[in-house]
């Protein structure tokens, strides 16, 4: 037995397929409800008896009442599918915990993945840089999840990225109502973002945003002098850390607390989290957040 507290766990597994297997079955079984809408029907209204309607629909108790004969109809519900959207621009590929952020993502893009699988829900896979640099179709099976599998697998988080554009190109791939899942750090201008995302919700998706940031991006570390590069540009900035680590810390908190809220006015659900959180812990929670 391992310890699921241990965010190194999962993160130490090379073989995504068994990364995978092992978050969700490490999840309590309590929260292995599926996180999509499941198959089924649900009572919508009454109408006249018509001839040739189905005997088993008519609504007897409402006969007995009433003397008139009717039948309820039923609204179809079917499952969502669902639309993983991984940010792979060179900012995922900062590490200064146990793991860098794209590769903390793609773990939990592949548990998410696998929970589809398990529930035969259809499910796309979108990279996404500047735009989106690959699509894997929507579909279910379990040869289209080895192939996600393996786009994982051989991603690296590289270049310039520009969120808003490449959330807007995705729409061309998101063309059922569905669930958004985006794993991203959001480094990119705010309100170009947050138009992007708008713009999902209101073509009828339901949208969640994974922000996942590195420890040293949180707080910076207790040193005299710091050498900041540009994951995407190379630029470098050097800087005394007394000076500026207190407010660097406020900031940050700022600008999170500032995107959550304005997530949340826009229908849009919202997950923070550190690359040496738990992965356990962060899709557990994403499913019991999905089951209330």
């Amino acid at each position: 037995m391992t310890d699921l507290a241990d965010p190194e766990v999962y993160l130490a597994i090379e073989d995504l397929e068994l990364a995978a297997d092992g978050i969700v079955n490490g999840i309590w079984q309590g929260y292995r409800r599926s996180p999509y809408r499941g198959s089924g029907v649900e009572f919508e209204s009454h109408r006249d008896y018509r001839p040739g309607d189905d005997p088993r629909h008519v609504n007897w108790a409402m006969h007995a009442r009433h003397r008139r004969l009717c039948v309820k109809e039923y609204r179809t519900e079917t499952n969502l599918p669902l639309y993983l959207l991984l940010d792979a621009s060179g900012s995922m590929s900062v590490a200064n915990g146990p793991s860098n952020k794209f590769h903390y993502a793609a773990r939990a893009t592949a548990a998410l993945a696998r929970l589809a699988h398990d529930n035969r829900d259809s499910t796309s896979l979108l990279i996404l840089r500047e735009e989106v640099d690959f699509a894997l179709p929507s579909r279910s099976g379990t040869r289209h999840f080895q192939s996600m599998l393996a786009t994982l697998q051989q991603c690296e988080p590289s270049g310039a990225g520009d969120l808003a554009r490449a959330l807007e190109k995705s729409l061309d791939y998101c063309r059922h109502r569905g669930l958004i899942v985006l794993f991203s750090d959001l480094f990119s201008p705010e309100d170009d973002t947050l138009r992007a995302l708008r713009c999902l919700r209101e073509q009828g998706h339901e949208v969640i945003v994974f922000q996942i940031l590195d420890p040293l991006e949180h707080e910076l570390p207790d040193a005299a002098d710091l050498e900041f590069e540009d994951a995407e540009t190379g630029r470098i900035l050097r800087t005394s850390a007394g000076a500026i680590r207190q407010e660097y810390a406020m900031s940050v908190a700022r600008w999170r607390a500032g995107m959550e809220h304005l997530c949340q006015t826009s229908g849009v659900d919202w997950v923070t989290c550190s690359t040496a959180d738990p992965l356990s812990e962060v899709v557990a929670g994403f499913l019991h957040h999905r089951s209330n």
